[in-house]
């Protein structure tokens, strides 16, 4: 066994079954994510990795899906696994329900921490090009009114950059 598997064991990757609740196949894709972060895995590496992990039904059907795939001529890799499995395993619908969601979603209530958490969490999900920019003019554009005047004129273009910001605003306004 290789070390790089060996280390890829350690992280305890989740494994995946079909019979899953629809939001359990998103969750599954983030958490392997996370660990392919951590090892700093190469898109080879990580389909490698993610066939490891599959399991009954799921692993009969990325074999049958994946030479359909090579055999039309696709390069089959962990982009297009991603893909394919959303489209497999997280329906549509479920999908277009949380596209909507992130377009109508506001920080309300939400620290902004918790808000940046949930807008990255639903970006993913927008079916269009999103743009470092855009991103940051939509997350600055819902914030709370408070935190919204004092952020927005900075024109901050860069997600991690304007979290802090705001994040730092909301501290000032807190201490008021």
């Amino acid at each position: 066994m290789s070390r790089d598997l060996v280390e890829f064991r350690k992280c305890s990757p989740p494994q995946f079954r079909s019979d899953a609740d629809l939001e359990v196949a998103d969750h599954w894709i983030c958490e392997l994510e996370k660990i392919f972060s951590v090892l700093g895995c190469s898109e080879e590496r990580k389909l490698a990795y993610v066939v490891y992990v599959l399991t009954g039904e799921v692993e009969h059907w990325w074999r049958g899906t994946s030479q359909m795939l090579i055999d039309r001529g696709v390069v089959v890799g962990w982009v297009c696994f991603n893909r394919v499995f959303l489209e497999k395993y997280f329906l549509e619908s479920v999908r277009h329900a949380r596209e909507v969601e992130f377009m109508r979603l506001q920080q309300g209530e939400m620290l902004v921490t918790e808000y940046a958490m949930r807008f990255k969490h639903l970006a993913r999900f927008y079916t269009q090009a999103i743009f470092e920019a855009w991103k940051c003019r939509k997350f600055a554009e819902r914030l709370k009114y408070d935190l919204r005047r004092v952020v927005v004129p900075m024109a901050i273009t860069k997600f991690p950059a304007l979290v802090e910001k705001a994040n730092v605003v909301e501290r000032l306004e807190s201490v008021d």
